[in-house]
């Protein structure tokens, strides 16, 4: 097998720009971590602006595209989406902590679900007891999570937005690494 590796100074100039992002999104996730309650309503916020917008464009889609049919559905949706984008903004508390309930139960039902499956369609073959596992595991945090409602909203989300950003950063940092040591490697094995 050949790979053809670019020189190494493009590869350096373009792993620079990955490396750069994995560290601001390693320290996005340390403090948010660190600061779930803020990084929680930032994330809500967020997520208001982008059904917001949303709602926006699909509204000014509709017009522009009024002679296909679906014309009152896609204008219907998008004024919807305008509505709970601008309830989000409005009423952050309320949005997080619809989210947060949300969360607690999805991980029940993906809890339950993961043990059904891990013992009824052997999911993961001789494996199983692991896909197991993370079903109890699964299960165990919606429990904690709905236990500790309404006061989980305040931490929860941007918890999980930071261990998110944190393994991501992490994850991107050593692929970008690997692959520079690997372009250094050839080009010393090329000289």
């Amino acid at each position: 097998m050949n790979v053809n590796f670019q020189p190494d100074v493009d590869i350096r100039k373009s792993t620079g720009w990955v490396i750069a992002l994995s560290i601001a999104l390693i320290v996005l996730g340390i403090l948010a971590i660190l600061l779930p309650g803020i990084a929680s309503a930032f994330f809500t916020s967020v997520i208001g602006w982008i059904t917001l917008i949303s709602g926006g464009v699909m509204i000014v889609q509709s017009f522009q595209s009024k002679p296909v049919r679906g014309f009152w559905l896609n204008l219907i949706i998008g004024i919807f989406y305008a509505i709970a984008g601008i309830y989000i903004l409005s009423n952050l508390g309320s949005a997080l902590l619809a989210l947060t309930f949300a969360f607690g139960v999805l991980f029940i039902i993906e809890g339950i679900y993961t043990i059904i499956m891990a013992f009824t369609h052997r999911a993961g073959h001789r494996m199983s007891w692991l896909v197991a596992l993370n079903g109890v595991v699964t299960l165990i945090l919606g429990i904690m999570v709905l236990n500790r409602f309404p006061y989980s909203a305040i931490w929860l989300i941007g918890l999980y937005v930071g261990i998110s950003l944190l393994m991501s950063g992490t994850s991107l940092l050593a692929a970008a690494l690997t692959l520079r040591r690997a372009a250094s490697n050839h080009s010393s094995l090329g000289s």
